[in-house]
């Protein structure tokens, strides 16, 4: 075979290229392979520093309690100071979740229910999937002090930013007298965006 100097090549010669070649090939690749990494990296790193200093959607919380016998009326009643306000910076949900202490001042004979609710007004008692009852059954025996404890988890849709305050209200829908109340309520709304 003829060489590039017009000199026949040699088989040893044609070996030696070929070597060379491959040497060439794997020096060519391994370079690829630590500019690839590398890049990788940078790329890592970026994504790293945006997601810490950045800012962007993130959940807020906010929580208030409150303590000391208030009635419950007849009537949508709301639990001065059982309310959590919260400042939202866009669209998304805010999930409350509230345990409410509720006394019913009970008589034999008559049925109590009492609703509990958390609520966007002071006036709303609508009953939802949300709604708390207590219930204390005619057959029980008279007890002016009959005490529980209620959780209630309710979820809102928020569309823009600003301050939204929920509230704790309730109402005796069976058996209302004036020793029916409310003991205490502990709030928290989390805000998580869309």
């Amino acid at each position: 075979m003829p060489s590039k100097g017009g000199k026949p090549e040699s088989r040893g010669d044609s070996r030696k290229e070929d070597e060379k070649h491959r040497v060439k090939s794997r020096t060519w690749d391994s370079l690829t392979a630590v500019r690839l990494s590398a890049i990788a990296i940078i790329i890592s790193i970026i994504a790293l520093i945006a997601a810490i200093f950045v800012p962007g959607p993130k959940s807020i919380m906010a929580q208030n309690s409150v303590g000391g016998p208030e009635p419950i009326g007849g009537t949508c009643t709301h639990y001065p100071g059982a309310e959590v306000s919260i400042t939202v910076p866009g669209a998304g949900t805010v999930v409350v979740a509230a345990t409410v202490g509720v006394g019913i001042n009970h008589t034999a004979g008559i049925s109590d229910e009492a609703r509990i609710v958390i609520a966007t007004s002071t006036t709303e008692c609508t009953i939802t999937d949300s709604t708390a009852f207590v219930s204390v059954p005619f057959t029980l025996p008279t007890d002016p002090y009959h005490y529980t404890t209620v959780p209630i988890l309710h979820s809102f849709s928020v569309s823009g930013s600003g301050t939204v305050t929920f509230y704790v209200n309730g109402v005796m829908a069976l058996g209302a007298d004036s020793g029916d109340r409310f003991d205490s309520a502990s709030l928290v709304a989390v805000y998580n965006p869309r």
